[in-house]
């Protein structure tokens, strides 16, 4: 399918499409958009495909055959320059003939980073950087953490009460937050690879933990529980969901059905056993979401990278303090970013200290 845009920013737009779609399905491979634009006309649209398979760049250029000759690609990160499990998408581009290649930013992958950009230069083809720039940065911060420190980055959200609760009474459910809080979670999901929620949560609400207010990808979800069978009826157990879920357990086997996944917990700090089951599965960026049990082992173990504290104007004097059972200190690796109105409730983030 052809089609005519106006300017660079939208054809980035395009590309960032491609590869929102992809988004979920290439780990650890970012997920790339690349498409080829030939006098002002869309010829190929690309996405990266799952590991081991074609870079979004090498998708675009065998959709546009000989049409690639002279043409400009737009391209959501730095075309590689290494080989991995593929060739260097840049040295395919010199081979192709394109004239020009626009993309937001450098990749942060130190394998790659400018050297791909160096690499089309020295062949005579011009690089265009900074379209699409503050896009990138979000769209690729779990990608660009998971390559600069070797572990995804961890973000934590909780809602409290103005009084600091997370319910109504112990052990009763209570929501809190309203609909612009909740679209702003989903938000979140969306841009997650995965969530970790803790088994009492999901017995408690049966959530499907899918971004459905936003839109996009659901994420891979992995329930941390303590009891050996979770009910396989619930949501996020169901055979046809995507992304897959996994449980975290200390038993052996959890009698779930064969397409739920399971990884038995050994018993040693449990944030870093958490992270090691995170990177099996390749994870640039993970939501927790639910629990204080799954929440307060990264908060103590001073691996929460962002922390996301949501309040509703309300009261619960007889509830639960999120932060009552936290060791003394844990707040002191982050420092505060920015607050915002979501609706009647209000924002406070916390990102870990550079």
């Amino acid at each position: 399918m052809k089609s005519s845009l106006p300017n660079a920013e939208n054809y980035m737009d395009l590309a960032f499409s491609a590869a929102e779609r992809a988004k979920g399905t290439t780990l650890p491979n970012p997920p790339v958009g690349a498409i080829i634009v030939k006098k002002n006309i869309v010829v190929a649209t690309g996405a990266t495909f799952p590991a081991g398979g074609p870079h979004a760049e090498v998708v675009a250029l065998r959709k546009a055959r000989g049409e690639a000759r002279g043409a400009t690609m737009y391209v959501t990160l730095e075309p590689c320059s290494h080989f991995g499990r593929t060739p260097p998408c840049a040295r395919a581009l010199i081979e192709a003939g394109i004239r020009k290649v626009v993309a937001p930013l450098a990749d942060a992958n130190p394998q790659v980073g400018g050297k791909g950009f160096e690499m089309l230069r020295r062949a005579g083809i011009e690089v265009e950087t900074g379209v699409g720039r503050e896009r990138a940065e979000e769209f690729y911060g779990g990608f660009f953490f998971w390559a600069r420190n070797g572990r995804p980055r961890i973000a934590v959200k909780i809602a409290q009460s103005l009084d600091g609760r997370i319910n109504a009474a112990p052990g009763r459910e209570t929501p809190l937050t309203g609909k612009e809080a909740r679209r702003f979670a989903h938000g979140l999901r969306a841009r997650a690879d995965a969530i970790l929620v803790g088994g009492a949560t999901l017995r408690a609400d049966d959530p499907d933990l899918t971004p459905r207010l936003t839109g996009g990808p659901a994420p891979h979800v992995f329930v941390l529980t303590r009891r050996k069978r979770p009910n396989a009826g619930m949501r996020v157990f169901a055979p046809g969901r995507r992304s897959g879920t996994t449980v975290l357990s200390p038993h052996a086997s959890t009698g779930l059905p064969a397409h739920v996944g399971h990884r038995r917990l050994e018993g040693g700090p449990l944030a870093r056993e958490l992270l090691e089951a995170f990177r099996e599965r390749g994870c640039h960026e993970v939501l927790v979401e639910g629990g204080r049990g799954v929440w307060a082992p990264f908060l103590e173990a001073g691996l929460c990278d962002v922390l996301y504290l949501v309040t509703a104007p309300v009261f619960h004097p007889k509830g639960e303090r999120w932060d009552a059972e936290l060791a003394p200190g844990w707040a002191k690796p982050l420092e505060f970013h920015r607050f915002a109105s979501l609706g009647p409730d209000v924002l406070a983030e916390f990102r870990r200290r550079a």
